[in-house]
């Protein structure tokens, strides 16, 4: 469940995010705030804790691009504005989506659509058939397909067992199969898992052994990973 605080000036704006993110099963709501000092403060207090911002840009005492500046501030943001002229700015600040007021609750989802797609942590331009980036903290690594044993879907997570490491990161099972770009090493067994054929050491009709681990095997996948194996 993702954090989410509320800064704007605009008490009926505050009202409406508040609704929409209470109607949201995964977002809670840690704070609201009118005032842009007391925000500002919040903001830096509560550093590295706040997963997602609803940020105002127009506010009397201190604008959002302010606040920004002054709170370092580096989680996700989405910007509300009733003036569309400050749209192209707000992007500027690698906000994930600008919500233009009044916004309705499709238009809100939107939103929180195209922070899953900002966030998510594999570039989408960044792999080709032999290797991908992804990201680990604040930095991206190179990992090739082949030191990948298998990979383990869990919800809007995915974590990717490698030789050194395992990553955790924001994607699906489809997504990372997406990536792979044709790559005949790699078999889905089940729908929370994908294989890589060459750390498979043995399988019966339920479950396969990869890299050490016992993973089950869905019945509809079953003749695929039969399909992808040479028998003798």
């Amino acid at each position: 469940m993702d954090n989410c605080v509320i800064l704007d000036d605009d008490s009926s704006s505050i009202k409406v995010l508040s609704h929409y993110i209470e109607k949201t099963k995964t977002l809670k709501l840690m704070a609201e705030f009118s005032d842009a000092i007391d925000g500002l403060n919040y903001l830096v207090e509560n550093r590295g804790k706040i997963d997602l911002l609803f940020l105002d840009i127009e506010m009397p005492e201190m604008n959002g691009f302010e606040i920004l500046k002054h709170s370092q501030y580096n989680g996700a943001l989405i910007i509300i504005s009733a003036n569309n002229d400050n749209a192209i700015a707000a992007f500027e600040t690698n906000a994930c989506f600008y919500l233009p007021k009044p916004f309705s609750y499709p238009q809100f989802l939107k939103g929180l659509e195209k922070r899953k797609e900002k966030e998510f942590n594999i570039d989408p331009n960044a792999y080709s058939k032999d290797f991908i980036f992804v990201k680990d903290d604040r930095l991206y690594k190179k990992i090739l397909f082949s030191d990948i044993s298998y990979c383990e879907g869990k919800g809007d997570y995915i974590s990717l067992k490698c030789k050194n490491k395992t990553y955790t990161i924001k994607s699906t099972i489809s997504n990372f199969l997406d990536k792979l770009s044709g790559n005949l090493e790699f078999v889905q067994v089940h729908r929370s898992y994908v294989i890589n054929l060459h750390y498979l050491t043995d399988f019966d009709s339920d479950t396969s052994v990869v890299d050490g681990k016992i993973i089950p095997i869905g019945a509809k996948y079953k003749e695929q990973l039969k399909s992808s194996v040479n028998f003798l």
